[in-house]
């Protein structure tokens, strides 16, 4: 029975391989809302790119429902707001996306997301060319962010509850998709 037992456990990492960094098609699966993620969805059109500016403390204390892997797009997620803050870390998730985490001084945390370009849905939105823009910004000063003060809009997210500590705003709010960032 345990040659059977290893052979599950190959292939089971060999699936968990194939939504690596560099694939393409993991982009997000549906289950984590990925159209809303992108701006894809069919209210897309009704984001208002006029941002609200707020702080990483105050975008996440605002009361907000918990979402599910079925919840349409909210009236928050329909805003874009625009926070300045000190990067406590960058990271790249298995995606593709780059992720931004603010700390503020009250050691409140706001994770920032830029979409994977090269996922096959997002090209369709409506923001493609901001999301390469947003790219090549993280991608030339990477190495350097950690600790600087940035400035970034984006559009609100509600993300799924991950029922795990994982630094993230009280209310599960991000900025997903980061449409500007700059020092």
């Amino acid at each position: 029975m345990k040659p059977m037992l290893n052979i599950i456990g190959v292939l089971l990492l060999f699936t968990a391989c194939n939504k690596g960094k560099n694939n393409p098609e993991s982009c997000n699966g549906e289950s984590t809302r990925r159209d809303i993620k992108l701006v894809i969805d069919d209210a897309a059109m009704e984001v208002d790119t006029i941002p609200i500016v707020t702080t990483v403390d105050s975008i996440g204390s605002i009361e907000l429902p918990e979402a599910d892997k079925n919840t349409e797009r909210l009236e928050i997620e329909k805003r874009t707001f625009t926070v300045t803050g000190l990067v406590h870390k960058v990271s790249k998730h298995r995606d593709g996306d780059y992720k931004i985490k603010f700390i503020s001084d009250n050691e409140k945390y706001l994770n920032c997301e830029a979409p994977n370009t090269g996922c096959a849905y997002a090209d369709s939105s409506r923001f493609y060319e901001q999301f390469k823009a947003v790219r090549a910004f993280i991608e030339q000063y990477e190495d350097e962010l950690e600790g600087e003060t940035l400035t970034i809009t984006g559009v609100a997210f509600i993300d799924i509850d991950h029922k795990y500590p994982r630094n993230a705003a009280e209310n599960e709010i991000e900025l997903h998709p980061i449409l500007n960032i700059s020092f």
